[in-house]
């Protein structure tokens, strides 16, 4: 599924309602929140949405959702972050300006003040838990969070490029220089917005081989997690 298919009447609202208390944080313990970082062309966002669909069938209340790039450039708009800007950056290279652009001050389009807001974001979803954060150095920023697990997808290079054939409908040699550009993008960006190293297995508590396991095995092994040792 795609992710523009992840969007629905129910998360809209929910996130008019978070904005409204993002900077409330109820006392007590706050509810379990999952990261999701992977290598491009492993399957986070299928593992999330069936992470989320094995979640909340079994627990009532505040339903799980998924935060991805829709959810935040959303939360952005209601934050009253403009997109205009950043066309204007002569110092953003054309490759993150769409990824820049939903963080965007609107008077300015210095990265770090893009950076603090899009830090701000995902700690606010974080903070109040009963979300999936997938991607977007989401793992950098939840680390002194103790309501938080970090996942992370790895795989061989082949196993992502067979993936990316499939979703994209490409010949082999163009799915690897997809897979190559991305991956590259990606990289720059994370390297930018927090100056550390994604792959480090240290800010992880589980790395898992997604050509070793389909995505509902991993989601039972997620959820297995969260049951066992932050109950």
């Amino acid at each position: 599924m795609g992710i523009n298919n992840l969007w629905s009447s129910q998360q809209e609202q929910k996130l008019q309602a978070w904005h409204r208390m993002q900077q409330v944080v109820e006392p007590g313990k706050p509810s379990p929140c999952f990261t999701i970082a992977r290598e491009f062309g492993c399957q986070a966002y299928p593992l999330a949405e069936e992470l989320i669909k094995r979640l909340n069938s079994r627990v009532a209340g505040e339903p799980w959702i998924i935060v991805g790039r829709q959810v935040i450039d959303r939360v952005s708009e209601l934050s009253g972050y403009s997109v205009a800007q950043i066309e204007k950056s002569q110092d953003t290279p054309a490759s993150l300006k769409a990824i820049f652009s939903m963080f965007l001050d609107g008077s300015r389009a210095e990265e770090t003040e893009i950076f603090t807001h899009m830090r701000s974001v995902i700690r606010s979803f974080a903070r109040r838990g009963n979300c999936v954060l997938v991607g977007r150095g989401s793992v950098f920023a939840v680390q002194d969070l103790p309501n938080c697990i970090n996942l992370r997808l790895v795989a061989p290079p082949e196993f992502r490029i067979r993936k990316i054939m499939k979703s994209h409908n490409l010949s082999e040699k163009a799915a690897i220089d997809f897979v190559e550009l991305h991956q590259q993008q990606r990289d720059d960006f994370l390297h930018r917005f927090a100056d550390k190293i994604i792959a480090d297995p240290v800010l992880y508590h589980l790395v898992i081989n997604n050509a070793q396991l389909e995505v509902g095995k991993i989601a039972e092994i997620a959820e297995e997690y969260l049951i066992r040792y932050t109950s």
